[in-house]
């Protein structure tokens, strides 16, 4: 058996690793001529973190993670709506919510796979299937031939274009300005802060950084230079609580990432024959409950037991089987978060507010129970492809 992965980022080669350990034969074709990350964070939740314990990577993740004690909900003089720690969490969930710097956690991976081929500057251009395999074919004129093919090439995948796989991308209604600065995070609270049409997330890292984001209500497609952008993010968020403005003043002008958030309605199908899709590819959500990644690594490790246990077509419909419809569950939840959040009516701000700060703690945690429950997940679709 010899998988063929399209994209290179942390869904794809955690299928990789997921893959290797199972003893399966698997390449890997990356577009990009270097494998770097942007310089953002990515929270990894109790659902990820364990997959990603059960490849063996504990002690290689702990080394670049961190853990804050306590994160919030605030508006933006800073009242706090709700609060969280990361002892309650553990106790309820086993592990705290982690936060790494995406190109760090991608570089963990990397070293995870050494070994394993990994090829750049392939550009993907056709996908050929036949009764004994599939051929890629890439743009600088390489070929490939494998058993299986698995499109882990993101939210605009080559892949998924190919198969046909329904479902446009959908504008969000709002755009997210992201960076990293050195910042002294002793004391500083992890959490978001609410306005009206707005927002602002405080993550504290490891080696006294930050990582932050914003949020607007703004028509899909903006775009500015560098210094425009954070004088426009200085403008925006001057009078909101300490210490937002300096964290944004702190930041090297050249390191603030602008996106328009997308995501895609779910598809009921995610392959044909010898060829699925993984993370973003198959099901791309807002960021607004934190599992884009944490989904992508969930994907990997069913799609590496699927087909270990049977390899072939059947191994990719009874993984898309088992992850289609959680999958569909998160991509709609983090929507309605979304909207929820960036309200920007200033009568239905203060409701939504109000409404935070009345909601019971167990509440909270019990509506967070089903999406980062991944151990029941995998039981649950373990079962299904044995047939107990």
């Amino acid at each position: 058996m010899r998988v063929i992965i399209i994209g290179a980022g942390i869904g794809g080669m955690t299928a990789a690793i997921a893959l290797r350990r199972r003893r399966i034969d698997v390449e890997v074709y990356e577009r990009a001529a270097a494998l770097t990350e942007v310089g953002a964070g990515v929270s990894l939740w109790p659902n990820a973190l364990k997959a990603l314990y059960q490849l063996g990577m504990k002690q290689r993740l702990d080394a670049l993670s961190f853990v804050a004690e306590a994160g919030a909900l605030r508006s933006a003089e800073g009242v706090v709506l709700s609060r969280t720690s990361a002892q309650e969490f553990a106790s309820r969930f086993g592990l705290a919510v982690t936060v790494f710097h995406r190109a760090e956690l991608l570089d963990a991976l990397l070293n995870e796979a050494l070994g394993i081929p990994i090829h750049l500057s392939h550009e993907l251009e056709d996908v050929e299937q036949d009764a004994g395999g599939v051929t890629v074919q890439f743009s600088n004129g390489a070929r490939s031939r494998g058993d299986v093919i698995v499109g882990a090439d993101g939210l605009r995948s080559t892949v998924r274009s190919h198969l046909g796989v329904p479902g446009v991308l959908r504008y969000a209604g709002y755009t997210a300005w992201r960076g990293i600065v050195g910042f002294e995070t002793a004391g500083l609270m992890a959490g978001e802060t609410l306005g009206c049409g707005q927002r602002f997330g405080l993550v504290p890292i490891t080696r006294n950084r930050v990582y932050w984001y914003a949020t607007d209500n703004v028509a899909e497609g903006g775009c500015e230079p560098a210094a425009a952008a954070k004088a426009r993010l200085m403008a925006m968020f001057e009078r909101w609580h300490p210490p937002i403005a300096r964290v944004i003043a702190a930041t090297d002008t050249a390191a603030i990432l602008r996106n328009d958030i997308f995501d895609r309605d779910p598809a009921e199908w995610w392959g044909t024959g010898r060829v699925t899709l993984l993370g973003d590819a198959a099901h791309p959500m807002t960021p607004n409950l934190g599992q884009g990644a944490c989904q992508a690594i969930e994907d990997a490790l069913v799609l590496a037991d699927s087909i270990a246990e049977e390899g072939g077509e059947r191994s990719l419909r009874r993984y898309e089987a088992a992850r289609i419809r959680r999958t569909a569950s998160v991509v709609k939840a983090s929507r309605r978060v979304g909207r929820f959040l960036q309200i920007r009516t200033p009568a239905l701000c203060r409701v939504r507010d109000l409404a935070l700060r009345l909601m019971p703690p167990a509440m909270s945690y019990r509506s967070l129970a089903p999406v980062i429950g991944y151990e029941n997940h995998l039981r649950e679709g373990s079962s299904r492809q044995t047939g107990k």
